[in-house]
């Protein structure tokens, strides 16, 4: 099961980003390509903690720990993506596997939804969002999103867009520390956990 962010917790800088599942197949002859994409894009990112206060350097410590390397998996919060503006209780009505869309149920009937760039988690998996979507007088729409989905998605899945997450571990098993006598600081690497 994830673990829960530390909510005292904020880095000073994140580098965050996805990387997509393409391979290219370049002709020896003419330099041509083929391109050949599949599912399995996965998020990315870097946290950097500049000043760690006493309290602040055990809780991470501790929370790093916890992880136990690559193994544990935590659900990171969009720092920087939470909405305030409430649109109804969003549900799958439908995600099949490879889709860049999911058709959504449960919204306020004729609402402005998404804008470019929000995001969305269902079931873990973080998506973001790349082209405005509205209801309809039914309260559903379809929504277009930046990677393809791994699986199908269960309807009637709970889709969180207020506070969206995205369920990561880290990418390597070691990690460290710069403690120094008033505060600490450190930078860590993750991706997303599936």
């Amino acid at each position: 099961m994830a673990l829960t962010w530390p909510a005292s917790i904020r880095p000073s800088e994140m580098t965050w980003g996805v990387v997509n599942n393409s391979r290219a197949f370049t002709s020896t002859l003419s330099n041509a390509q083929q391109i050949v994409g599949q599912p399995g894009a996965y998020w990315q990112c870097t946290l950097t903690f500049d000043l760690l206060t006493r309290i602040q350097e055990r809780e991470l410590s501790a929370f790093l720990g916890k992880l136990d390397g690559m193994f544990g998996t935590f659900n990171l919060p969009a720092f920087t993506r939470r909405r305030t503006n409430n649109v109804g209780a969003l549900k799958v009505a439908a995600g099949n596997a490879q889709a860049r869309t999911i058709s959504i149920s449960g919204a306020t009937a004729n609402t402005a939804l998404f804008s470019v760039g929000d995001y969305l988690t269902v079931a873990g998996e973080m998506f973001e969002v790349v082209d405005a979507a509205s209801s309809n007088a039914q309260g559903l729409a379809t929504v277009t999103v930046n990677k393809r989905i791994r699986r199908t998605m269960t309807a009637g899945t709970a889709i969180e867009y207020l506070n969206p997450y995205s369920e990561m571990r880290m990418t390597q098993d070691t990690w460290a520390m710069t403690v120094k006598p008033v505060v600490a600081n450190g930078s860590y690497q993750f991706r997303e956990a599936f």
